[in-house]
């Protein structure tokens, strides 16, 4: 597969980011109003890279480096499948050059070789065997386990998520404007080998991102810009008000549960829940949140800018904050078990300019709650 060079435009606009850097140490999320403005040319962390993580030595909660300025470009998603459970897929890339990456932190990670031409990735899901990826100008391959299959939208717009629903039979992706081109946010559905395009709710006509998709059993959870919240199946969608202004940018399914738990904002950050088509008040957090993961027992750790994260205990509703290792941006986080032990991943990169080489970080630390 070939992507058409000239549908790559130039990489010239500047993302920045308004962040707050203070200690939380409860579910009652502080919020102070010092603020760092990071601007192009930000880099991560100088330390030279750690090796792999040495289980039986972590205690705490804290984070080791397996990457800190990976010249295979950002990660933008860490994903367990279901059928390899010991396994974290890394998506991610430069603007014109995707990558990925499979292993954990014990073995260490090896690039999986993509067909040529593959731009940025930005989000998979799926399991070892029927692995879906969306990226930049409509881009969705499909990995049976030996090849890729190419099932790209011929659209200007980027995929920013998608879920693969229904016994892996079905597949939505949604979407919007980049950097590098596109206006409109949308809507596809794939099954029965044909993609199929859904309008979205009259209120949120000129939406221009929906960033991402979760599936809660029955209903689909879409979030995307200015607080944007669709609930119900791709034919049938309810824009839900949420009284938010910041971005939604990552929803995810909780394990053995209806809950989704939903995380965005820019500078600020926000956490809640939805359940049923309704949701729980916002708890705002110090710094901008871009990804989250939760194991089976209902612990969660939130991820985001300038390295910020956040374990969230299920048991006793507190927070442990681990120190930052990284001023890199932290967009998505993933967990798993390994012979008895959890492991917490968080990975992301250097976005603050297009025109910058993208540099990826991936962390990881043993620690069970």
């Amino acid at each position: 597969m070939e992507f058409n060079e000239s549908r790559r435009q130039n990489l010239t606009n500047l993302l920045l980011y308004d962040m707050r850097p203070v200690k939380v140490r409860s579910m009652r999320f502080a919020h102070v109003s010092l603020i760092c403005l990071l601007s192009m040319g930000c880099r991560g962390s100088s330390d030279k890279d750690s090796s792999l993580l040495e289980p039986e030595t972590m205690t705490q909660p804290t984070w080791l480096t397996i990457e800190s300025m990976g010249q295979d470009g950002a990660w933008l998603r860490a994903h367990s499948p279901p059928d390899t459970p010991e396994e974290i897929w890394l998506v991610g890339g430069q603007p014109n050059r995707g990558a990925i990456k499979i292993g954990n932190a014990i073995k260490g990670f090896q690039t999986l070789e993509l067909p040529t031409g593959t731009p940025l990735l930005n989000w998979a899901d799926g399991t070892s065997t029927n692995m879906w990826v969306g990226g930049l100008y409509g881009s969705i391959l499909q990995w049976n386990g030996a090849v890729w299959i190419d099932h790209s939208l011929d659209i200007e717009e980027a995929i920013w998520g998608l879920v693969v629903t229904e016994n892996s039979e079905k597949v939505v992706a949604v979407g919007g404007s980049s950097r590098w081109g596109g206006d409109e946010g949308f809507v596809y559905s794939y099954q029965d080998d044909e993609w199929t395009a859904h309008t979205l709710p009259e209120e949120l006509n000129g939406l221009s991102n929906l960033f991402k998709i979760a599936f809660d059993g029955e209903q689909y959870w879409m979030v995307g810009t200015a607080g944007a919240l669709l609930y119900g199946s791709p034919e049938a969608l309810t824009a839900i008000p949420t009284g938010l202004t910041q971005d939604l940018i990552t929803a995810i399914s909780t394990p053995s549960s209806s809950t989704v738990q939903i995380v965005g904002g820019r500078g600020t950050g926000i956490y809640l829940t939805g359940q049923n088509g309704t949701l729980s008040t916002p708890s705002q957090l110090i710094a901008g949140i871009n990804g989250i993961a939760t194991d089976s027992a209902g612990n969660s750790i939130l991820v985001g800018e300038m390295g910020y994260s956040q374990l969230l205990m299920d048991t006793d509703s507190t927070a442990v904050e681990p120190t930052p290792v990284t001023t890199h941006i932290l967009h998505a986080a993933a967990v798993h078990t390994i012979d008895d032990k959890q492991y917490w991943y968080a990975v992301g990169g250097n976005l603050a300019t297009a025109e910058s080489t993208f540099e990826g970080t991936i962390l990881a630390m043993e620690w069970s709650p």
